[in-house]
């Protein structure tokens, strides 16, 4: 019986590349064992998996106490998430707390934040899960913080007028030890890179456009470069933080009724009519005969399983009786 494993559980395994610890892997593996179909085509997969997080667990074991860190976890929540990364007095805390919900310490003196702290940003209807980590920086660099920026979707680094060159030229050093490759591209100039989609944010700028520009010349097409203005609604951060999720939103309507546009179902760019019914309900997949597509000029038309969708259609599936 084959496994039928779906894209998820590849995408999940692909970072086990580039995992530096036992603790980060076993975290992986337990991941691809989540996502994973279970039934009788799996069985040895499933076998083998844990079987290997049986002998990092050995591994880890040997390590001495006083070497090992604590490994932080965050789990996923919403549409998808994106983790703040910042040298000590970035800002951090404060563009959390001005964009989600969440009130994390924010103090004036340095290593406020000692561990993930998590807020929900809304973008129009969905929720991003927003991430502050404690400060990044070449005299602390937990290994726990770097596991928690390579599982995220996306990076944000928070820059302030202090010293922004040299501290982008060291935050990037370090993801780049970190085996991440930071950019507005998902390609990355060395095999042992995970390339990471990431953007710039310049906290408490008056010269903007000037820093902006070095930015620019200095690491052309690499990085898109917002400023975070205190107060204020930032919906240009907003809205890049859900593009940089690489995600769309499609919409469902029961035949003969309207269309249900309050809770999008949430997909990778590049998914398809089969990938949106997987995701509502593993029958509805298994027992589509044709699905309908609505989209600005489109009205209704028959689409197949391998239909690519797009940000905002609006889908009414056919399932046989």
């Amino acid at each position: 019986m084959p496994a039928n494993l779906p894209p998820i559980y590849y995408e999940i395994e692909k970072k086990l590349k580039f995992a530096q610890s036992p603790e980060e892997k076993i975290q992986i593996i337990m991941q691809m064992i989540a996502v994973m179909p279970k039934h009788k085509g799996t069985d040895h997969l499933q076998a083998e998996l844990r079987r290997k997080i049986s002998l990092l667990k050995k591994e880890a074991s040997k390590t001495p106490k006083v070497q090992r860190a604590d490994l932080y976890t965050v789990p996923k929540e919403g549409a998808g998430q994106i983790v703040l990364i910042g040298k000590t007095n970035s800002g951090k805390s404060t563009i959390l707390a001005n964009l989600t919900n969440a009130k994390p310490m924010i103090g004036e003196y340095p290593f406020t934040t000692q561990k993930p702290e998590v807020g929900m940003v809304r973008f129009e209807n969905v929720n991003i899960q927003l991430v502050d980590t404690p400060p990044l920086c070449f005299e602390h660099r937990p290994p726990w913080l770097l596991a928690v920026a390579r599982s995220s979707d996306a990076l944000a680094i928070i820059l302030t007028p202090e010293k922004t060159m040299e501290t982008l030229y060291e935050i990037l050093l370090i993801l780049e030890e970190g085996n991440m490759f930071v950019g507005r591209n998902k390609k990355s100039p060395r095999e042992e890179l995970m390339p990471k989609m990431g953007f710039i944010i310049l906290n408490m700028f008056n010269g903007y456009e000037d820093v902006k520009k070095e930015i620019e010349r200095e690491y052309p097409e690499r990085f898109e470069v917002l400023k975070f203005e205190l107060n204020k609604e930032n919906l240009e951060i907003r809205r890049k933080m859900f593009e940089y999720l690489d995600i769309i939103r499609v919409y469902t309507k029961p035949p003969g009724k309207e269309p249900e546009l309050t809770h999008p179902v949430i997909l990778k760019k590049g998914d398809t009519v089969e990938d949106a019914a997987e995701e509502i309900h593993k029958d509805f997949a298994e027992k589509l005969r044709f699905a309908r597509l609505w989209r600005k000029d489109i009205k209704g038309m028959m689409v197949k399983r391998d239909f690519i969708l797009e940000d905002g259609d609006i889908i009414e599936f056919h399932i046989q009786k």
